[in-house]
């Protein structure tokens, strides 16, 4: 117990939620499984360095767990099967094999609404990655809303109906044949995307471009300054910065 910064840990009784974080332990302490293990529904383990999670099979009323950043890989085991979780937060891990993870999830936790895998090498995020596409992003969205079809946000984003009946079509479409065509879903996919594109005005955006200065308010012509050797020598009280004020700019 000698181990725990107590001051580090949170629990709000009226939720029932326990916050756990930046303890950079690599197991959940006995002493914290004696006091809370039975009596939470919402954990967060979030900036530690956990491996593994054994000791979640203790926790049999959880609902909500966040275990971001920590150095969870595909090797992780999720013991037994929690079917009242809900929300379930991996971000910033070390998952590579989206598979396999899908696999376990949808196994222990065949319930869950809100699921997020950011900054995993399993996640091409286009926005965390500029060497990734919205392309390749919808497609892992889209297998992931296959495999867990009761999930209502994925990656801090609604789950939209257009994806849940695409998902569903394809579903469909495979019952009635009895071979995969793997280059008709492609060209399915890509048809999609450009609806999805067209409705929802996404398309990949250039990385910012770094200018040291903000960009004028003032429209073109209306620029007052000049380059030169200055004549004016000022005498008085007031700060000499104010004459560089226009009433434009007020």
């Amino acid at each position: 117990m000698d181990d725990i910064n107590w001051s580090k840990i949170i629990y709000l009784d009226e939720e029932r939620k326990l916050i756990y974080f930046d303890q950079k332990t690599y197991k959940l302490p006995e002493a914290i499984l004696n006091l809370y293990a039975d009596r939470v529904r919402h954990l967060d383990l979030s900036y530690n360095k956990l491996s593994s999670f054994e000791a979640l099979e203790f926790f049999g009323g959880l609902e909500e767990l966040v275990l971001d950043n920590n150095n969870l890989t595909d090797e992780i085991i999720f013991p037994g099967q929690l079917e009242q979780m809900k929300l379930l937060s991996l971000n910033n891990n070390k998952f590579e094999n989206l598979d396999l993870l899908l696999t376990k999830l949808s196994l222990c936790f065949p319930n869950l609404e809100y699921l997020s895998l950011l900054g995993n090498p399993a996640c091409p995020c286009h926005l965390l990655n500029l060497e990734y596409s919205e392309y390749d992003y919808l497609k892992y969205r889209l297998y992931i809303i296959r495999h867990l079809p009761k999930l209502r946000i994925l990656d801090a984003q609604r789950v939209k109906k257009m994806e849940r009946d695409f998902v569903r079509s394809q579903q469909d479409h495979e019952y009635e044949t009895d071979e995969f065509d793997g280059r008709r879903a492609t060209s399915t996919l890509k048809h999609f995307y450009v609806n999805v594109s067209k409705r929802l005005g996404v398309r990949r955006k250039n990385p910012p471009v770094y200018h040291p200065l903000p960009e004028s308010i003032r429209e073109a012509g209306d620029h007052r300054g000049a380059y030169g050797k200055c004549r004016y020598r000022y005498v008085g009280a007031q700060s000499e910065g104010n004459r560089f004020i226009l009433n434009t700019d007020l």
